[in-house]
């Protein structure tokens, strides 16, 4: 509890302190997310408050891993080690692609890339649980937990589109993650990454809230998302017993239902799948006449609700 506290607490700070840092540093250098017809907001924002999310999880980090080694804790450091390289892999993906733009098929195939990595370093759903027992996936566990991982990446990416958004949807997914892992004995080390996590979006998110000075980019979005798929593996595939394999499906309700609903109206309209509009649940909302304010909450709410039933049927 202690090494989550501390990591949660240095991330909060460290995100606050630097995102002004990092937003006065995107407009002078015109890194700025312009208006356009399916972006809600109406004027240019700078995008990299992803970078100040991912420095500030990093040191949470370090401060969590400190605060073990003082009061003798035992958070696996390898198990860890494999979540830090995937999440800088992932940052450099979505930092590039905000500085200078990444074609959606190539951002993809790097999302994969990563996926593989990790899978490989043993970071992979060996089996899912659930009322029907436990059952092994074998050789399909190395496509199911790529396709997982990659999901996830976009669905937070996705549903990153007004502001505060992504920032809660993220919080509540993983508030649910933490509670299933520290009821499972999972404290460590899945509780220090969430915290972590957590901590640089409660500092970011400051910044975040309608109207928004700054906003979390593909760094902030495709981070948090790969770091939410870690999550979701861990829970599933360790404790005392394992969490069912929907709880992270529960947990991620909200950003992977709008995800799922968006391929399939492309494809029902034969439109690119990687083609951008503005029919997520979040413009829908705000067709009907909601304003960001309320949309944003409302979609925190039902976020939530997400999160409450993921932790109530975890096991």
């Amino acid at each position: 509890m202690l090494p989550s506290i501390a990591a949660l607490i240095t991330a909060s700070l460290a995100a606050w302190i630097l995102t002004p840092i990092i937003r006065v540093a995107a407009r002078r250098r015109g890194l700025l997310d312009e208006p356009g017809e399916r972006k809600v907001h109406g004027v240019a924002i700078p995008r990299l408050g992803g970078v100040a999310i991912a420095v500030a999880f990093y040191l949470g980090i370090a401060a969590g891993l400190v605060v073990e080694s003082v009061v003798g804790g035992e958070a696996p450091r390898d198990e860890i080690a494999v979540v830090l390289l995937g999440a800088a892999l992932v940052a450099c993906i979505g930092l590039l692609d905000d500085l200078v733009g990444m074609r959606a098929r190539v951002k993809l195939a790097s999302q994969v890339g990563v996926s593989l990595v990790v899978v490989l370093l043993g970071l992979s759903i060996e089996h899912l649980d659930g009322p029907w027992g436990s059952l092994a996936l074998g050789a399909w566990s190395l496509p199911v937990t790529v396709v997982w991982f990659v999901l996830v990446m976009n669905a937070m990416n996705l549903i990153d589109g007004l502001d505060g958004l992504a920032s809660g949807v993220a919080l509540t997914a993983m508030a649910a993650l933490y509670l299933v892992s520290t009821a499972g004995g999972l404290s460590a080390p899945v509780a220090l990454v969430l915290a972590a996590a957590a901590g640089g979006v409660v500092g970011f998110l400051r910044y975040n809230m309608y109207p928004a000075t700054i906003i979390m980019g593909d760094t902030g979005a495709i981070l948090l998302g790969f770091l939410l798929a870690a999550a979701g593996v861990a829970v599933t595939q360790a404790g005392s017993p394992p969490a069912a394999a929907w709880t992270p499906l529960a947990a991620l309700g909200l950003a992977l239902a709008d995800t799922l609903w968006a391929v399939i109206r492309r494809v029902a309209s034969g439109a690119p799948v990687f083609a951008p509009d503005k029919r997520h649940v979040h413009h829908r909302l705000l067709a009907a006449g909601l304003s960001q304010r309320s949309t944003m909450l409302t979609l925190w709410l039902v976020s939530a609700v997400f999160g409450l039933l993921a932790v109530v049927t975890a096991r």
